[in-house]
């Protein structure tokens, strides 16, 4: 916020959104080689393919399979996917040592967790079963080793709003040293949260060894929903932060106005550390219908030779309870490091770490992850492009502008368009900025003396 060369920021609209997941992977060209461009092409292709989704359909998208790739089934995919939609907000530099800013913005989060794809497979796709008339009791033992129920599956979605109010202030400025702190309120608004979930799975196997026909192999767990209905939903969350720069000595930076101020703000630095812990808060809902405490109870026979599994039919809440649920939301500590290499070329690294456990009940979750971004960066105009690992251990990378009036970028693009990707995401921004004249002059002034000292140097 502070040390900008702006007097104003007004925000007139930035969304980002992103998915990742460790099992299936999407092919983009196939996708973009049966898509149209031309809008009016588009449109058509898109209705038609809503109507049909044969897979010799000749309306540009067919049907999803086609572009989609799954990995080896496990015990344990997780597929995550959030964003944020920022409205009307403004920043407000008071002067060189204070700012202030009031933000907007609407946020949803999702996050299927534990989900096993190879019981899926095994179970709700492929219908395995074991024939007890004529199985042994090794072979009927080595079938039921084979299901791995040791982990709960849960599936949740949360959409809220968002008022932010934010200072920032310096707390030293010297020629070699600056450092600012600062923190944003946020007083929060739960729209809707909806949830399922899956939970007490067990395989029981009572095997007769003198007559088999009469054993039994019964599947069996707990389904658990939930949704919200309107309500206050009150939450509130805190970020807070700081950064410190080690400035360049060499840079002449004991600018005098008028008044006798001094100013560093201006100084070019040599390397800048930030740290940062955000979203650090909760979010109630008020009424949540649930039947987490009369869970629907399935029991299916493995064993039968016509046996179904639609879990589809479990999800009815009947004997539900109103109930009110608070969700801590996704803390996470950031780490950034921000190095100037020489004029205009910077390197950046920033450590994004999600702060709660992942056992934690009531959470919402965030992808940790480690960023690498080289960056051009000039008065008015910066491109950058991200590599980065996430826990997964996925590789992605992409590039990025930004200008003084919008910003755009995708820090998965690069690998998106290779043969496959688990993750995607894009991010865009639109704002009016109002230069601080006076900043900007004193700015100039310092560089053109830098400039000429430089060659009076070079002259002696």
């Amino acid at each position: 916020m502070l040390d900008t060369q702006y007097k104003f920021d007004f925000n007139i609209i930035t969304t980002s959104i992103h998915a990742d997941n460790n099992n299936y992977s999407a092919y983009p060209f196939k996708v973009l080689g049966d898509l149209k461009f031309g809008l009016k092409d588009i449109i058509p292709n898109y209705i038609n393919y809503k109507e049909t989704t044969l897979p010799n359909s000749t309306y540009g998208l067919q049907n999803p399979s086609k572009y989609i790739y799954r990995n080896i089934t496990s015990n344990r995919n997780n597929f995550y996917a959030s964003g944020s939609l920022l409205g009307p907000s403004f920043l407000w530099s008071i002067n060189h040592n204070n700012a202030i800013a009031v933000t907007t913005s609407l946020r949803f989060s999702s996050q299927a967790l534990n989900i096993n794809t190879k019981l899926i497979s095994d179970v709700a796709i492929d219908k395995k079963k074991l024939d007890l008339s004529t199985a042994t009791l090794s072979e009927a033992i080595k079938f039921v080793d084979d299901f791995d129920l040791e982990y709960d599956h849960s599936s949740e979605g949360f959409y809220w709003a968002e008022l932010g109010v934010s200072y920032a202030g310096v707390i030293k400025s010297s020629p070699r040293d600056f450092l600012k702190l600062g923190g944003t309120l946020k007083f929060l608004r739960g729209i809707r949260t909806a949830g399922v979930s899956v939970k007490d799975l067990d395989l029981n196997l009572n095997y007769n060894p003198t007559n088999p026909t009469q054993s039994s192999l019964n599947f069996s767990g707990n389904v658990v929903t939930s949704f919200s209905e309107n309500g206050t939903n009150f939450g509130m969350g805190l970020d807070l932060g700081m950064v410190y720069e080690r400035r360049d000595k060499n840079l002449p930076v004991n600018l005098i106005d008028s008044r006798g101020n001094v100013y560093y703000s201006k100084s070019s630095y040599t390397y800048k550390l930030g740290f940062s812990i955000i979203d650090f808060g909760y979010l109630n809902y008020d009424k949540v219908v649930s039947n987490r405490n009369i869970p629907n109870n399935f029991i299916i026979n493995l064993a039968s030779s016509n046996y179904t599994l639609d879990i589809e039919n479990y999800f009815s809440i009947s004997k539900a309870v109103k109930t009110k649920e608070t969700y801590l939301l996704p803390t996470t500590a950031r780490f950034n490091f921000d190095y100037n290499i020489k004029t205009k070329w910077y390197l950046n690294a920033n450590y994004e770490f999600y702060m709660l456990g992942s056992t934690s009940r009531n959470r919402i979750h965030y992808i940790s992850n480690f960023v690498i971004s080289p960056r051009y960066e000039t008065e008015k105009l910066s491109i950058f492009m991200p590599f980065s690992l996430n826990e997964f251990g996925f590789f992605k990378s992409g590039i990025g502008i930004r200008t003084g009036y919008f910003f755009l970028g995708s820090s998965s693009l690069f690998t998106n368009l290779s043969s496959y990707s688990k993750s995607g995401d894009l991010f865009l921004g639109l704002k009016i900025p109002f230069l601080d004249k006076k900043v900007v002059k004193e700015y100039k002034y310092s560089i053109d003396k830098k400039h000429s000292n430089s060659k009076l140097n070079r002259r002696r």
